[in-house]
């Protein structure tokens, strides 16, 4: 990517990234049941490389690269992790970015948005100044914004099936979601889960075992200081740590990656390219509730997969019971398929083995092969391409 491009697309929003490479895009807006609008982006080709199905030889079909007529296109969900946005999975540009790749291997792409993050801040009743706006966690994500975009795709294109893939908080809500309604595990076809969180009881990052000692303080804050909203996306911030990360030198820029990205996602990874700091730094972080982290924060702390605890008067109130019930993962009858790496600190394998577990429909777990690979990497790494989704192709033809 060249300088200059790097330079304009560090404001752009996804749909116009969409377009500045060549794609052709569509912003949906979705309401959910709770009051919610969410902005959806889909990714289609340019009209120029739609070709029609008469002219393909029935050996070409089975071709990865055949570029299939928007008719006959399943569509496939791909949802976002914490503090993030749709732009994670277009940022890397055509032939690399993974939005991309299923686009030209024939899929009818959709990025999702949970509620709270730059692209979903409308609700019918409240503004993102009033508190209750805030009032959700990623169970509400996957309780009400997934099923409201699912729901909405399969009207929208006529299917009465999709593929989900879910990158860490997007494998959490879907999980709550295949749970909670079971009804929706019919209008799945496949799901495969990039680094899925749903123990973290093994969690080794420290900037996280840092944080849930200050658990109590988030909630504080969030009660009585009403800090309701984490890392908002600031163009002015984004802005100005891209100026001074392009004008550092190598040194500093590094020590910036292991403070903030390794500090959260692993140490020793090779794939993240430092020039590339300025263009995500302009989209992430995206913002999200101060309640998805706290919940995170209570999932470390108790080891287990339940539901927001809010102490024993509320639960006992809500739940009936004092503590959270856990969420049910054995309802979760979708084909899955699980992505994870050894030097992810989110995902220690531990907790990986324990989700493969206790879920029925575990098609296979894949390691990444290259060793130090981290949780970032699966957004933007360098090798994301070779290491992982070319294996996502492959994975989804067997849900066929």
């Amino acid at each position: 990517m060249n300088a200059v491009a790097n330079q304009d697309e560090i404001h752009m929003t996804t749909s116009e990234l969409i377009e500045a490479h060549g794609y052709t895009a569509e912003i949906h807006h979705i309401w959910t049941e709770d009051g919610y609008c969410l902005d959806v982006h889909r990714v289609l080709p340019p009209k120029s490389r739609e070709i029609s199905c008469y002219d393909i030889s029935e050996n070409d079909a089975d071709d990865l690269n055949y570029k299939k007529p928007p008719e006959v296109r399943v569509p496939i969900l791909i949802h976002h992790g914490l503090l993030s946005s749709s732009a994670d999975w277009v940022l890397l540009g055509p032939k690399k970015a993974l939005a991309y790749i299923l686009s030209d291997n024939g899929y009818d792409v959709w990025l999702g948005n949970a509620r709270g993050n730059a692209y979903s801040k409308k609700h019918k009743k409240y503004t993102t100044k009033d508190k209750e706006f805030w009032d959700f966690s990623w169970h509400e994500v996957g309780y009400y914004d997934l099923p409201a975009t699912i729901d909405y795709i399969l009207e929208h294109t006529g299917h009465t099936k999709l593929y989900y893939i879910g990158y860490s908080q997007g494998t959490t809500a879907f999980y709550v979601m295949a749970s909670e309604k079971s009804e929706y595990n019919r209008k799945i076809k496949g799901m495969i889960s990039l680094a899925p969180i749903a123990f973290l009881s093994n969690q080794r990052s420290p900037l996280l075992k840092l944080v849930v000692h200050f658990y109590g303080i988030m909630e504080w804050g969030s009660s009585y200081c009403n800090v309701h909203q984490w890392f908002p996306r600031n163009r002015l911030q984004a802005r100005t740590l891209g100026t001074i990360i392009r004008n550092a030198p190598g040194s500093l820029t590094k020590g910036f990656c292991v403070c903030w990205f390794y500090l959260i996602a692993g140490f020793g990874s090779n794939q993240l390219d430092k020039s590339m700091l300025p263009l995500i730094l302009g989209h992430f972080p995206a913002g999200a509730s101060a309640k998805q982290i706290i919940h995170y924060s209570q999932s470390i702390l108790s080891g287990s997969f339940r539901k927001f605890d809010y102490g024993a008067t509320e639960n006992l109130k809500l739940y009936g019971s004092t503590q959270p019930p856990k969420y049910d993962l054995e309802k979760i009858k979708v084909p899955i398929v699980i992505f994870y790496s050894e030097n992810d600190f989110l995902t220690d394998p531990v907790d990986v083995k324990k989700l493969v577990d206790r879920l029925s429909n575990v098609l296979e777990t894949r390691k990444i092969e290259y060793s130090k690979f981290n949780h970032i990497d699966y957004l933007w790494g360098r090798d994301a391409k070779t290491l992982v989704y070319n294996a996502v192709l492959k994975t989804l033809k067997r849900f066929r």
